[in-house]
């Protein structure tokens, strides 16, 4: 009988010994959940290419992981691959402010013209954007605009969202290009 009462008591105390621990690493396990579902939230930013998200989600990873080598991998990509010009181009083109911009039924090819000029008067020559239309169609298209005290970028903005284009930030220079329009599928009846 005494050995039953062992045998039970011990059973017992390894029970409560098993759910001790069990509870003392739950925070421990819940930590190593949310590691890697931050991991994996930035992998799946990483292959859709948006590395900023991705950047900031998978350095949370490799604070709290330093040895993973696949985060390790992603964010050496991403560092390699950091657009540092784009951004320097359009910091420079921030610097300037338009004290005032009255444009009435110009095409956009003679609005381009008139921000140079502009942003060449406004930064005492320091500053005149390079700015590319791609397709004649698009610098064709007319637009008004009259704004005051506003900075470069948001006026080429302004431009790219009167005339259906978008702005695409390159290395030496503003590329304004159609935005590609959802073809609609035909029905056959």
């Amino acid at each position: 009988m005494k050995t039953l009462t062992l045998r039970s008591g011990g059973i017992a105390a390894a029970a409560l010994l098993f759910a001790a621990a069990f509870f003392v690493s739950a925070p421990g396990l819940r930590a190593a959940d949310d590691i890697n579902t931050l991991y994996q939230q930035g992998r799946a930013a990483f292959h859709k290419g948006d590395f900023e998200t991705a950047g900031t989600l998978l350095s949370q990873v490799a604070a709290a992981a330093p040895n993973h080598v696949d985060t390790q991998n992603m964010l050496r990509f991403i560092r390699a691959n950091q657009k540092v010009a784009v951004s320097t181009l359009k910091k420079d083109y921030a610097a300037v402010v338009l004290p005032k911009l009255d444009l009435q039924e110009v095409t956009l090819t003679e609005a381009v013209d008139g921000l140079r000029m502009l942003s060449k008067n406004a930064s005492n020559g320091k500053v005149t954007p390079n700015i590319i239309i791609k397709g004649a169609d698009l610098g064709g298209k007319k637009l008004s605009l009259s704004l005051a005290n506003i900075p470069l970028p948001e006026a080429i903005e302004y431009l790219a969202q009167l005339t259906g284009s978008k702005a695409t930030y390159e290395k030496h220079a503003v590329v304004l290009s159609p935005v590609a329009q959802p073809q609609t599928a035909s029905k056959d009846k």
